[in-house]
């Protein structure tokens, strides 16, 4: 549910600004709005050190910390956590150009491994001057057997399907058709001990960046207070100014929040001034919905999408059709289990949230799963008695045709949920005439049901459906726009109605992918078993069951990757196009982020000394 906002105006007085700042972060319900544009550098500084801690906690979260500790190591103290920041970020730039060395080297002394460790390379241009030319290759077997014999050519032993070759030349333009290799900077002893400098540099930076993971919480703290202080310093630069005396903000307050906003204000004697808002495009959008509708948050905020503030709040409808769609399009119950276990042991790792939406997305596949006689793809473990008495014949993934019925059954889940979107509007429009245009479209929904039907599984429309066409045109063509001017607005509706009319039929027919990636993915499946066991497990030792254990893992990991992959493109296409367009909801909304201060100011001062190794 969208909850309706208040729209505030808020004075103070410039000494107390600060004061009043601090006590709107401690309420935390009001979404300031920029007046000011902030224009000193002081908010740009504060950003960059919001981004560069974030960046030392990420660097230290991807090192996970010795098992052992070694005993010797140089400690040092601070009391500033910037500085602890800041050499980890240093040492995070010495970590990539020593990585980045060692590449370089590994290159090189892969030439010594090539053409011999003893190989003097000083002596190539010592020859060079002497009017002697050597040019070194790496070619191919075949290509090697066939070069021309007019040149002078020493070649080596093969390695790894390559032929080193030398060319021996008195001409300086004398080459071959090939890459020539370039030689190392330094002999073979040096690059070794350059190498091992490297590897113990590296060693150091590795401990020093292991041993910080025990100062991230530290840091996430010090994180948190940037947060503030950015937050705070864009609230105050944001203000208005009214001859230097008052201070002025616009914001937004939830209608819940009114109550503790006016208590608030008259206890720090603020002037305020509070409305309904002017500009609803304009309001930000908070959403407040009872926590089994709200599991469907993560996959909301994984696509970035708000409704605006006066458009629906599409929450419970995506769950419940996302749940179905995921359940069709992955369709088998040894995945969902597979879901489910996955999820169970990742349990303390993943949001309440996250957590409950899995396992009903899971339960869901499952029950379709086992509906449909699908288990990894085996029509054998469907075949055992029990599972095959759950199996319903027309929706079943082997053994039956059943194409023209999951097609039908497709085109009416699209039916309905079309017309589940216009049932809203309905509702939504319920005072307006344009509650009847809705009614209209609903009609005509159900009417290009039957002209798909018809089109594409041969059935014949009913003589009453050709009703639904006239009267859903008739009521979109009269109420679909208020006008003052009836004929015009008739006008308007009657021109967007052929083009309306092709995007709904478009609309049917596109659900007909929920069959479609559903029997894919079953298929699939079964061609990875019927390759890897064409004839079961019969008479198979143990090294093939076991590479034949792997191969299936294999298989069946890329065919639960691709099902994933349908569920994102199309689960969520149906919902956010299809079925929003239909509702009429554009996602033009910007989410409701009230100015809340989350750390105290003196929570990171408390720790007086580190340890940290040096580099």
């Amino acid at each position: 549910m969208i909850v309706r906002m208040k729209e505030i105006l808020l004075f103070t007085t410039a000494r107390s600004v600060d004061e009043t700042i601090l006590q709107l972060g401690e309420l935390g319900v009001v979404d300031i709005k920029e007046i000011n544009r902030p224009g000193n550098g002081t908010v740009e500084r504060r950003m960059e050190a919001v981004h560069r801690t974030e960046s030392a906690i990420s660097l230290l979260r991807d090192h996970v910390p010795k098992k052992h500790e070694v005993a010797n190591r140089v400690k040092y103290t601070t009391k500033d956590p910037k500085q602890l920041v800041d050499r980890v970020l240093q040492t995070g730039e010495i970590r990539q150009k020593c990585q980045e060395k060692i590449d370089e080297l590994s290159q090189q002394l892969n030439w010594y491994g090539i053409w011999g460790q003893n190989a003097a390379t000083k002596d190539i241009p010592y020859l060079k001057k002497k009017g002697i030319y050597l040019r070194l290759y790496l070619v191919d077997k075949s290509a090697a057997d066939t070069l021309d014999q007019k040149h002078t050519i020493v070649r080596f032993p093969e390695r790894d399907g390559k032929v080193p070759l030398v060319l021996i030349a008195r001409n300086a333009s004398e080459k071959l058709n090939h890459k020539e290799e370039s030689l190392p900077r330094a002999s073979f002893g040096d690059l070794s001990q350059q190498m091992e400098r490297k590897k113990r540099q590296l060693t150091e930076v590795e401990n020093f960046l292991e041993d910080q993971t025990a100062n991230i919480a530290w840091l996430e703290a010090y994180h948190l207070l940037l947060q503030d202080r950015l937050s705070t310093q864009q609230a105050l630069e944001g203000m208005g100014d009214i001859e230097g005396r008052l201070k002025y903000l616009k914001g937004y307050i939830p209608r819940t929040a009114e109550d503790n906003f006016i208590a608030a204000a008259e206890a720090n004697h603020w002037g305020y001034h509070i409305a309904d808002p002017e500009k609803p495009e304009d309001v930000p959008v908070y959403i407040k919905n009872p926590k089994w509708i709200s599991i469907i948050n993560p996959v909301m905020k994984f696509i970035d999408i708000v409704p605006g503030y006066k458009e629906v709040d599409v929450s419970i409808y995506f769950l419940v059709a996302f749940a179905l769609f995921f359940a069709m399009l992955v369709g088998d119950a040894g995945y969902g289990l597979i879901f489910l276990l996955v999820t169970f042991f990742l349990r303390k790792k993943l949001t309440a949230q996250m957590r409950i939406l899995i396992f009903v997305l899971s339960g869901t596949t499952i029950i379709w799963g086992v509906l449909s006689g699908t288990y990894f793809g085996a029509e054998q473990i469907a075949a055992l008695p029990f599972l095959n008495n759950l199996i319903i014949p027309e929706i079943a993934s082997f053994g039956v045709d059943n194409i023209s019925f999951m097609m039908h059954l497709s085109f009416m889940i699209g039916a309905i949920h079309l017309t589940v979107a216009h049932g809203i509007r309905v509702f939504q429009f319920i005072n307006s005439i344009r509650a009847l245009s809705e009614v209209g479209w609903i009609a005509l929904v159900w009417g290009l049901f039957l002209i798909t039907e018809q089109l594409v599984l041969g059935k014949a429309m009913p003589d009453w459906g050709l009703w639904l066409f006239v009267g859903g045109a008739a009521l979109v063509a009269l109420f679909s726009v208020e006008s003052k001017n009836f004929f015009k607005s008739m006008g308007v509706s009657i021109a967007n109605l052929p083009l309306s009319l092709i995007s709904g039929f478009s609309d049917i027919v596109s659900y007909v992918r929920l069959f479609a990636v559903g029997m894919a993915t079953a298929a699939v499946a079964a061609s990875f078993n019927n390759m890897i066991l064409p004839e079961g497990m019969t008479g198979m030792g143990i090294v093939n069951l076991i590479m034949a254990a792997i191969a299936l893992l294999l298989g069946h990991g890329l065919n639960i990757a691709l099902a994933l992959m349908a569920v994102m493109v199309h689960g969520i296409r149906l919902n956010m196009l299809e079925f929003a367009g239909h509702l009429g909801v554009q996602f033009s909304g910007e989410a409701y982020k009230p100015f809340k201060l989350i750390s105290p100011e003196n929570s990171y001062k408390n720790k007086t000394t580190i340890s940290i190794q040096t580099g």
